[in-house]
Parts: structure tokens; C-alpha cells; sequence
């Protein structure tokens, strides 16, 4: 009579899939992390222009910079950053292994005035793990967080 229960070779299988499962999981929570921490960033570099704007009362620009986005003192209000302007705070995507794109309409960037309200609405997208979030950033100043592009 045979005796029931498992082998050694049946054990170490379910603790090989186990493992597998683990390191899934440990994965997709380190992703998770990542753009949770990028979003918040995100959204303090976004409020930072604003606030600087109201403070410095001056015109604020926030431009697309290669893969990063850049505020600055925008002196001769045209919405770009150029030499002479101020940087004051720069948004880096690629430490979150993700891409941010900036949406706005005819403007080349976001301009916040001194009020802190932005001259156009405006988007800026997120993209991390293939997904995308959105801060959508009204007329009058409130930055809002959305799924997709869904302004």
C-alpha cells in the first residue's frame, strides 16, 4: 500500500509557482508605487508654478523641455523659457521610468498670471506602465486628476 501525500519533486513545483506569483505581485506593486509617487510630483511641480506666479506676481511659462517639463519667469510674457528667464522648478518623468507630454491649445506652453490662473486651459498627460493620467488645469487655476484624456 502506497503511502498519500507529496513528493518532494510535487512541493517544489507549488513553491516555484508560488515564487513566480510572488515576484508578479511584487511587480506590478512597485509600478503602482512609482506612479503614485510621480503623480504627486507632478502635481506639486504644477501647483509650484501657480504659486510662484501669485508670489512673484509675474508671469509664470510651463514648457515641454525635451523629455522634462520647465517653469519659469516668463519677463517678456511670449509662454516659452528662454535665456534670461528665471528657471524656477523642473519636472523629471524619466526618474519614474514613465514620459510626460504637455496639451495645450494654440499656445506653445502654460502661462499662469499673476492671479494664478492659466491664460488657456490646458492638460498634461502622464504616461507610466502604458497607461496614461491626466491633470487637467482650469480657467480658473483648479488642477484636476483624471483617468486617460479625459479633460
Amino acid at each position: 500500500m502506497r503511502a498519500r501525500g507529496m513528493s518532494l519533486l510535487e512541493l517544489l513545483v507549488v513553491l516555484a509557482i508560488l515564487v513566480i506569483l510572488g515576484a508578479l505581485v511584487a511587480t506590478n506593486q512597485a509600478q503602482a508605487y512609482r506612479k503614485r509617487a510621480a503623480l504627486a510630483e507632478l502635481r506639486g511641480f504644477l501647483e509650484r508654478a501657480r504659486l510662484e506666479a501669485v508670489r512673484r506676481e509675474s508671469m509664470v511659462a510651463v514648457v515641454q523641455d525635451g523629455e522634462d517639463l520647465l517653469a519659469c519667469l516668463d519677463t517678456n510674457a511670449d509662454g516659452r523659457c528662454q535665456a534670461g528667464e528665471t528657471p524656477l522648478a523642473r519636472f523629471r518623468p524619466r526618474d519614474y521610468r514613465g514620459e510626460v507630454r504637455l496639451r495645450t491649445g494654440i499656445q506653445p506652453g502654460l502661462r499662469f498670471n499673476a492671479l494664478g490662473r492659466p491664460f488657456t486651459g490646458g492638460r498634461v498627460e502622464l504616461w507610466i506602465g502604458g497607461s496614461a493620467t491626466s491633470f487637467c488645469l482650469t480657467l480658473g487655476g483648479r488642477i484636476r486628476e483624471v483617468a486617460g484624456d479625459a479633460c
